[in-house]
C-alpha cells in the first residue's frame, strides 16, 4: 500500500463553501495576520536602513541583556570609518526579514482572498491592520509621532474603503438572488 494522499478541493466544493459561508469567518483573522506581517516588513526595513538602528540595538541590548555591565557598549564599537560586525549582521538579518515577511503576508492574504467571498471584505481588513499596526509600532519602536491629524486622516482612509467593500458585497449578493 503506497501511503494515503489526501484529497485535492475541487473548484465546485470551494464556490459551495464560499456560498455556504463556511470559510468567510477564517477569512478576517488571516487578512489581520497578512496585515501584521506587512507592517513587520516594514519596520525590519525601517531597521535596515534607518540611522537610529544603532541606538535602538543599544536600548535593547542595556534592556534586556546586560543592563548593568558595560558589555552592550563593546559590542557596537568599531574603529573609526568603520561599522560593526554586530550591526552589519543585524542589519543583514532585518533585511532577509522583510522578504520573510513579505511572503508570509502575501500567503496568508492569498488564504484568505480564498475564504472569503468578497475580495474587498479582504483587501479592506489586510490594509487597515497593516497601516494601524505600522504606526502603532513605529510609535513605539521609533518614537515618530501621531498626530490627531494623522489618525482623523486614516479614519477616513479606512471609512472609505469600508463603504467600496460594504457597496461591493451588498451588489454582489443582489446579483445572486436575482
Amino acid at each position: 500500500m503506497s501511503g494515503h494522499r489526501p484529497r485535492k478541493t475541487t473548484a465546485a466544493t470551494r464556490k459551495r463553501n464560499a456560498a455556504s459561508g463556511s470559510g468567510s469567518t477564517a477569512a478576517i483573522p488571516t487578512a489581520i495576520l497578512a496585515g501584521t506581517f506587512a507592517a513587520l516588513a516594514s519596520v525590519f526595513a525601517k531597521l535596515t536602513l534607518d540611522a537610529r538602528t544603532v541606538d535602538f540595538l543599544h536600548n535593547a541590548c542595556n534592556t534586556f541583556l546586560a543592563p548593568t555591565t558595560p558589555y552592550c557598549t563593546s559590542l557596537f564599537i568599531a574603529k573609526e570609518g568603520e561599522t560593526s560586525p554586530v550591526i552589519v549582521a543585524v542589519r543583514s538579518a532585518c533585511f532577509a526579514l522583510i522578504f520573510i515577511c513579505n511572503a508570509a503576508m502575501w500567503t496568508l492574504f492569498t488564504k484568505a482572498l480564498n475564504r472569503s467571498r468578497s475580495s474587498a471584505t479582504v483587501t479592506v481588513v489586510n490594509s487597515a491592520a497593516n497601516f494601524c499596526l505600522t504606526a502603532v509600532l513605529g510609535y513605539l519602536l521609533f518614537s515618530e509621532p501621531l498626530a490627531l491629524q494623522w489618525w482623523f486622516g486614516a479614519s477616513l482612509i479606512v471609512i472609505g474603503s469600508v463603504l467600496v467593500s460594504s457597496d461591493e458585497t451588498s451588489a454582489s449578493s443582489k446579483t445572486k438572488s436575482d
